[in-house]
């Protein structure tokens, strides 16, 4: 049987944003690249693009990093790329953790680039992907994860209402080896209903 998440349309709609799954090719990875190059690093320090700088140095690394997420969530996972009036302004990656139980969905960190920050483009994400899960996948728990030291992540998580359920020290770490702990978060079905 095929995994539902793999059945979601390429492009789904917010009230202001679209999520859209990209092939990996050179032509996305140049709109991808194109879009973040110019950004500042320590803008993303809690959330690096790729695997080992914090912001992609060519559209070639970029196509790489593209083949190692789409190979990571191959069988249960899809990835959006998010647009606000047709520029790319983020990323968000799903998946289920065990293909056979999809019980619960892992829900990546949402990196947004900073001229996207504070519009509360993350809350209206989560609450378009809490429907998915919800409503279309069957998925009963959502969990996420984020630093301690990235307040803001923190925040938009507990505004989109999610429940901190602890804290992992020593539980992450960034391209450059940095070792930080990380906090997890859930929502469950019965939350999102209201029960």
């Amino acid at each position: 049987m095929r995994n539902p998440i793999k059945t979601l349309p390429r492009q789904i709609k917010t009230e202001r944003l679209e999520l859209r799954q990209l092939d990996a090719n050179i032509e996305n990875a140049t709109l991808i690249f194109n879009a973040i190059k110019d950004e500042n690093p320590k803008d993303f320090y809690f959330n690096p693009i790729v695997d080992t700088d914090i912001i992609p140095t060519s559209s070639q690394q970029m196509l790489q990093q593209m083949k190692l997420e789409e190979e990571f969530i191959r069988l249960n996972g899809v990835i959006f790329y998010v647009f606000y009036n047709n520029d790319l302004i983020g990323y968000k990656r799903l998946y289920f953790n065990n293909e056979d139980v999809r019980m619960t969905l892992q829900s990546s960190n949402i990196w947004l680039k900073k001229s996207a920050w504070g519009h509360g483009f993350s809350q209206e994400i989560n609450k378009k992907i809490d429907e998915i899960a919800f409503t279309q996948l069957g998925a009963k728990r959502i969990t996420t994860q984020c630093s301690t030291e990235n307040t803001r992540s923190a925040k938009s998580l507990e505004s989109s209402g999610f429940h901190l359920d602890g804290i992992a020290r020593g539980g992450g770490f960034l391209p450059d080896g940095t070792v930080y702990d990380n906090m997890f978060w859930s929502k469950l079905e019965s939350e999102y209903l209201g029960e």
